[in-house]
């Protein structure tokens, strides 16, 4: 698979996310509030986490000094927290515990770094 294929596919969606962390923090802490009720922590964020963080580590496995490697660190990210997750009794859980996952500016912060480096990522690609 083309890495470049693969960073166009998914730069806008860091983008995306980054900007809805942002934009809309409370509706991130009642997915997640509503994710650690259902006691399926474990196997729902692995769902949804895990064939994006392969799909980067297998199609993007590029280790060269530029934008593009942030992309094969957060694959290789997702894909151990993944496994971590469903192998780890509890750490789901444990993880949506914590203030991080209940507090709206928690969200926001973390969506400024990821939707500039999505735009960032975005504009390398879709301009090269």
């Amino acid at each position: 698979m083309d890495p470049k294929f693969v960073e166009a596919a998914i730069a806008p969606g860091f983008l995306l996310m980054g900007l809805s962390h942002l934009v809309q923090p409370q509706l991130w802490v009642r997915f997640f509030e509503t994710v650690r009720n259902t006691g399926l922590a474990a196997v729902i964020i692995p769902l949804y986490t895990l064939p994006i963080g392969l799909l980067l580590i297998s199609g993007h496995n590029v280790w060269t000094w530029d934008w593009p490697v942030i992309l094969t660190i957060a694959g290789w990210g997702m894909t151990l927290k993944s496994a971590a997750y469903l192998l780890v009794p509890g750490l789901a859980d444990q993880a949506l515990s914590k203030r991080m996952a209940t507090s709206p500016r928690s969200f926001q912060i973390v969506g400024a770094p990821m939707a500039a480096i999505g735009a960032a990522l975005t504009w390398q690609v879709w301009m090269r």
